[in-house]
């Protein structure tokens, strides 16, 4: 199906972000919200997408001016009978998409596919407030929109193989790179990602690392940043409310860090707050390797969690030497029940970790670098000492004990 005509509704950073990456790839554009005021912010975020393009030499302002031209806003449904193509961008509650789609089942022509960017929620749930069920999926995209390669293309249970394929074909349209996942809770990246964050809580209020010593591990294992950083920079709120979803749908791999309770219960939200597991200054921008400032308010709570703590906030000595396998092996055996639940494809998760939160060496080189039986024996030993959470997946104990090194040899 060829696209010429595209609408996204919610014009917030993900949602320009999304018109932008459209508008680029030569669709007309429709960008609606419920405030005029949002719109025109939604289109001077795009236009600063495009400056910064001419800037880099990326496009010419001719081709700047021409793409950001195709890009109409609006607060209605105008225009909304002529799109191919909605996006729909607006606030993650399943209310709200319900309500969205049900209205876009009636604006919109027979023929136009309704998508959705939601993170989590049910593709299938979304589609069964319209009577085009087939025609709805999940494109999921990374923020930054327009900068992240990234997109979860989700069906739902009656998504149509030719909406897959069109959603597919869009994403390849705008240089991006798509990858199918059947539909579960989380997805696949955030399914993978959340359990390395709650992990590195878990840690941490052991006492017996730093948040710097943390984070410094998982950079030098192939990560752009630390998992405290990253917690820090999406909003602690936002990854509690995630977690406990997760937890919810998934049980005790997800059982939320009490460390992640206590910083929502006491405002430390991150950068959005000022102050989370880091302080953050207004306007501060950390260089790659500047130490940053713990949040001195961390250690009251580290030790109401563990009262041998005292008044640090842990020791990062050399006897206390991070196995940074502890957060990393979470996210890997993650990986293997979503493979063992044929949720994507064995080649896909390596690029998705890649595209969608930058890790720079393939997840699943664990299992090529020390064997499968090595990731289920050290998932082993630590459920035996941290808990439940490490449980190894079925199919991992399956591919150790058939003597599978790795998994490229089920290619």
């Amino acid at each position: 199906m060829k696209f010429y005509k595209a609408a996204v509704v919610g014009a917030g950073a993900m949602g320009s972000g999304i018109a932008q990456v459209l508008s680029q790839a030569g669709l007309q554009v429709v960008l609606k919200d419920i405030e005029a005021s949002y719109v025109e912010k939604g289109l001077a975020n795009i236009k600063r997408m495009y400056d910064s393009r001419v800037k880099k030499e990326v496009l010419t302002q001719a081709q700047a001016d021409s793409h950001f031209a195709k890009i109409k806003g609006t607060t209605g449904f105008g225009g909304f009978n002529e799109v191919d193509l909605v996006i729909e961008a607006a606030l993650e509650q399943i209310e709200v998409k319900l309500e969205v789609f049900q209205e876009l089942d009636k604006v919109c022509p027979a023929h136009t596919i309704l998508a959705t960017n939601t993170s989590a929620l049910s593709v299938s749930e979304i589609a069964s407030a319209t009577k085009r069920a087939d025609k709805v999926v999940g494109m999921h995209f990374f923020n930054p929109a327009h900068v992240m390669k990234l997109v979860e293309v989700i069906p739902g249970v009656k998504t149509s193989e030719e909406t897959v394929n069109a959603a597919i074909d869009l994403c390849r349209t705008m240089q991006k790179n798509p990858i199918k996942v059947e539909e579960c809770p989380g997805f696949l990246v955030n399914r993978l990602l959340f359990p390395y964050l709650n992990e590195a809580l878990y840690v941490l209020q052991e006492g017996r690392q730093t948040p710097e010593s943390i984070d410094a591990a998982a950079v030098e294992f192939g990560l752009p940043m630390g998992p405290l950083t990253l917690l820090d920079m999406t909003g602690v709120d936002v990854c509690f409310h995630v977690n406990q979803f997760l937890s919810a749908q998934y049980g005790l791999r997800f059982k939320t860090s009490p460390l992640l309770q206590k910083l929502v219960d006491n405002r430390f939200l991150g950068q959005k707050s000022g102050a989370g597991i880091y302080l953050h200054s207004p306007g501060k921008i950390y260089a790659k390797d500047e130490k940053r400032e713990l949040n001195p308010g961390l250690a009251g709570l580290l030790a109401e969690i563990n009262p041998k703590i005292g008044s640090k906030t842990g020791s990062a000595s050399n006897e206390n030497v991070f196995d940074v396998h502890r957060i990393i092996l979470p996210m890997f055996n993650e990986a293997i029940y979503a493979l063992q639940e044929k949720v994507v494809a064995i080649n896909d998760v390596d690029m998705a970790m890649a595209d969608g939160i930058g890790l720079k060496r393939g997840l699943l080189s664990l299992a090529k670098e020390n064997g499968l039986s090595y990731c289920y024996d050290k998932l082993s030993e630590f459920t035996r000492t941290h808990g439940e959470r490490f449980h190894p997946a079925w199919y991992l104990g399956k591919l150790a004990n058939a003597k599978i090194h790795d998994l490229s040899e089920l290619n």
